[in-house]
């Protein structure tokens, strides 16, 4: 990672006009970086060129080094399961009488995490910290007496470890007087609390959920200049997420990002300000800020992108929740931080108020892979020449430099270049690191290609586009004395201002459990032996037995497994997948296709319209008086816009008198930014033959909802 920046000059508050072909600068009030003004019919040429002058402000450029930032949630919905808040819960189930925030960034600290965002207020409207704005805080809940204040809390624990702290402050909010124009006056009063009591705030974050009346059924005028402005003054320093002007979304909460990554973005506002959520951009576009889709703006600005990663399969804690693998950390890593994005880790503390034991296990081995990985730099010692160089002291060699600043330039006339590198011997890497020197000439380089010295002869490693300010390039392991990097195509002439070189280990991954369409468990340990558990013990106890072939839980269970060798110790990370009881006896009615519903196959849905009467329902029943702790559903996969998630269920179960009664009713907050398994579990468990789940209503007010995958437990 790239050190502190040298004499960083802070571009300040300015935009620049497209106008004709002399550019004019004009005063900008919260948005910071140095954006384009775009005249209409301007042809995709000159659009090359004003996007080429497009930069980041100080604190973007701040930002951007960081690479991970962590995240934490923990409120209201840590004790009752759900990912979005009713905003009516009790607050005396609120008393985490274990928290540790010190254990909380000690656990980002291992992962080599600098900078953490805590939720202060959920979407639910109760605040961690004693607010005297509203009656929904910490204040009134048995934690402490009602004397705690867990933002306190954690804002010491990240001082004490050098962490610096950010906030997230919801402004969709459940309670009143959301929807009315005084609501700004309460945001203000509330981001005021959080912006002066607690020293300096790296970042304030705003979350862009509910804030379109299709998802919150209320219409909100927000008062963004005035809300900016207040951060602005406060916190001059602080960063503005989310819906906000200095960093998007990057489209999903999967910890997946663009392959081809723009910072440079198109506002279809005409005013050099702008807020997050009105800026247009079409933030789960698979290809975004391409010159042809920058058509239309009214300007450009520099906005980059952030992914967000529970390392669980949800924001929130949840019981029997599924962790994610080292491979899927590190798999995102590369695909976010490695592709011109930041990503943000987080954490879900229990409802003990503690990190459970395999996250922190977790982060401490993702955090000592990214170490490993990092720990020697392939190119020290290496020297450079380019095919060509501006005059000014641009010189190839400062690739090798650690400073983001000092660069090679190409020719103004030039938009491709070619970089030869004689590296100190032969070495063996299988990562290339580049990075365009962003804060002098923003980011160009459209495409690129790697070459290694083989057999007396080039051979193409790698191929990639967009550089910004990371790419982390994985290539075959390769052992090499010479490379050469070929950018063959820019925006206007290319800089470049860094080319390391590393290796990442492999990563001995854990078995993958599957449930094939027969409803048998398959584990696969690469052809290592197999130790597996169904009782949630651990798979290193002596209750482990050996897998020799698939097998089946009727009932279900918790599957834990192993590959390695009891002899030399030597094991693979563990994996663990929650086993529903078997379907193959279900009775079905439901929906289009009923044969779908608990077919072990995510690729295949059940289809309800909810236009119909009683078009919502799905009836099951199973081949006998079954014990029921839970259930859960799968909704289709895809992008957050496509159609037929649930948002909102009741289970029933019928009694022996042949009534149906009702077990548990919620919603599935979030369910299209995040479409995993929706799993929930009952407050007792249950004894039924016969059972009953209404689907109430689909996101975005759709009149069709579909199931992709539906287990009882």
């Amino acid at each position: 990672m790239k050190g502190l920046l040298t004499g960083l000059l802070i571009i300040g508050a300015i935009s620049v006009i497209a106008q004709n072909t002399e550019p004019k600068f004009i005063k900008n009030s919260y948005y910071d970086g140095t954006s384009v003004l775009v005249n209409p019919g301007i042809s995709n040429d000159d659009m090359v060129k004003i996007a080429a002058e497009v930069r980041p402000s100080a604190r973007q450029v701040r930002w951007q080094q960081y690479g991970m930032l962590g995240f934490v949630h923990f409120n209201l919905n840590t004790f009752t399961g759900r990912e979005w808040g009713t905003g009516h819960e009790n607050l005396s189930i609120f008393n985490p009488a274990g928290l540790d925030a010190d254990q909380w960034v000690a656990t980002f600290k291992s992962a080599g995490i600098q900078s953490v965002i805590m939720v202060c207020k959920h979407h639910d409207g109760f605040c961690l910290w004693p607010s005297t704005s509203r009656e929904r805080t910490i204040a009134q809940t048995p934690y402490k007496n009602g004397k705690g204040d867990i933002v306190r809390e954690f804002i010491d624990a990240c001082r004490k470890e050098g962490i610096k702290t950010c906030i997230y402050y919801s402004p969709w909010d459940k309670q009143e007087p959301y929807g009315k124009l005084e609501y700004n006056d309460l945001m203000i009063n509330e981001l005021t609390e959080l912006l002066t009591r607690y020293g300096n705030i790296d970042l304030v974050w705003f979350d862009g959920a509910g804030i379109d009346p299709k998802t919150s059924g209320v219409k909100m005028d927000f008062d963004w200049p005035r809300i900016y402005n207040t951060i602005r003054t406060l916190q001059p320093q602080a960063l503005i997420s989310g819906a906000g002007p200095d960093i998007r979304w990057v489209g999903n909460e999967g910890g997946r990002g663009r392959f081809t990554e723009w910072s440079v973005q198109g506002i279809h506002l005409p005013e050099a300000d702008f807020s997050g959520f009105d800026s247009q951009v079409p933030l789960m576009a698979a290809n975004l800020g391409h010159i042809e889709q920058l058509q239309g703006a009214k300007q450009l600005a520099w906005y980059p992108a952030r992914g967000g990663l529970p390392i669980r399969y949800g924001w929130f804690w949840k019981e029997g929740q599924q962790l994610r693998t080292l491979q899927y950390m590190v798999n995102s890593y590369f695909e976010t931080v490695g592709q011109n994005s930041n990503v943000l880790v987080n954490l879900s503390p229990d409802n003990h108020g503690l990190i459970p034991s395999e996250d922190v296990v977790l982060m401490k081995t993702f955090g000592e892979y990214l170490s490993a990985m990092f720990k020697k730099n392939y190119t020290d010692g290496a020297v450079a020449k380019a095919s060509s160089v501006r005059e000014g002291g641009y010189a190839a060699n400062y690739l090798f430099d650690d400073d983001l600043r000092t660069c090679w330039l190409a020719p103004e006339d030039e938009s491709k270049g070619e970089i030869l590198v004689d590296l100190y011997g032969v070495q063996s890497f299988n990562v290339v690191k580049l990075q365009e020197n962003i804060v002098d000439f923003g980011q160009r380089i459209e495409e690129f290609e790697v070459d290694a010295w083989i057999n007396s002869a080039w051979k193409i490693i790698g191929k990639g586009t967009t550089v910004g300010i990371r790419r982390l390039l994985r290539v075959e392991q390769t052992k090499t004395n010479k490379l050469r990097l070929r950018i063959t195509k820019s925006r206007m002439s290319p800089s470049l201002a860094t080319l390391e070189l590393y290796f990442a280990p492999q990563i001995k991954e854990g078995p993958e459990i599957t449930q094939n369409k027969k409803g048998e468990i398959l584990i696969n340990g690469n052809g290592l032996p197999i130790y597996y558990t169904v009782d949630n013990t651990s798979p290193f106890g002596e209750k482990a037995e050996l897998y020799r072939k698939p097998f089946r839980l009727p009932v279900g269970g918790y599957v834990r497994a192993i590959a390695g060798d009891r002899n030399s110790g030597n094991w693979s990370s563990e994996s663990s997948k929650t086993i529903g009881i078997e379907s193959q006896p279900w009775k079905i009615k439901g929906g289009d296709e009923s044969r779908y519903l608990a077919d072990y196959d995510p690729a295949t849905s059940t289809e309800f319209d909810l236009t119909e009467k009683n078009g919502g329902e799905i009836l099951i029943e199973l081949n006998r008086q079954t014990k029921l702790s839970g259930f859960s559903y799968l909704p289709p996969q895809g992008a957050p816009n496509e159609p037929g998630r649930v948002e909102s269920y009741t289970f029933y179960t019928k009694n022996e008198n042949g009534k149906w009664i009702e077990v548990c009713s919620g919603d599935f907050g979030n369910i299209d930014n995040n479409p995993i398994e929706q799993t929930v579990n009952f407050k007792d468990q249950i004894i039924s033959h016969e059972i009953k789940i209404v689907i109430n209503r689909a996101t975005r007010k759709q009149t069709v909802a579909k199931v992709a995958d539906l287990r009882l437990f």
